[in-house]
């Protein structure tokens, strides 16, 4: 459990930081989840070394390799049994999704907070990136009204935002799955 909460500290801290985009209710319709996780229980995390980006090491938490317990149900995956993750297809692409992470969060109404990212399933790899309303220009940022905390309010805004800055942001994280 104190793993989670040293994770889920650390994404919360890079969204404040990097301002990923992020909403308080769930933005993926019923009608483009999908479930390409399969049956996967584990997932390990890697992240890419930042002196040379070909290597990639296993992500630690006082020097024990981090890993999470998955566990498909329903429509979306538990992660550790806390945070909540929904794929949604992102339409022409294969094996590319919008990711929507539920994180507890008691001081809003219905008890998460919800972050995107995109993820992409190479083989039993799940690589992750976060854009940030920093790669969006400013015309798009009032074309949507996104405030200072970057929460998007429609789906379409979610899918604009991430053709908007696809190529603005790396896939820095993966996660071996088994």
């Amino acid at each position: 459990m104190t793993r989670l909460k040293v994770l889920l500290a650390s994404v919360l801290c890079a969204v404040a930081a990097a301002c990923a985009f992020g909403s308080y209710t769930p933005l993926i319709p019923p009608e483009d989840v999908v479930l390409p996780l399969g049956r996967a229980e584990v997932a390990g995390a890697y992240v890419q070394s930042s002196e040379d980006p070909t290597r990639w090491d296993p992500s630690t938490d006082n020097g024990i390799a981090e890993e999470y317990d998955l566990r498909q149900e329903g429509y979306g995956y538990w992660l550790d049994e806390d945070v909540w993750l929904v794929f949604g297809r992102m339409h022409g692409r294969e094996d590319e999704y919008i990711m929507q992470i539920a994180t507890p969060e008691d001081s809003v109404e219905g008890g998460y907070v919800y972050n995107y990212a995109m993820g992409k399933l190479v083989g039993d790899r799940l690589f992750v990136k976060f854009p940030d309303c920093d790669d969006l220009s400013i015309d798009s940022m009032n074309a949507l009204e996104l405030d200072s905390e970057c929460a998007l309010t429609s789906y379409d805004g979610l899918k604009r935002v991430f053709a908007e800055t696809e190529s603005s942001s790396a896939y820095t994280t993966y996660y071996q799955l088994r």
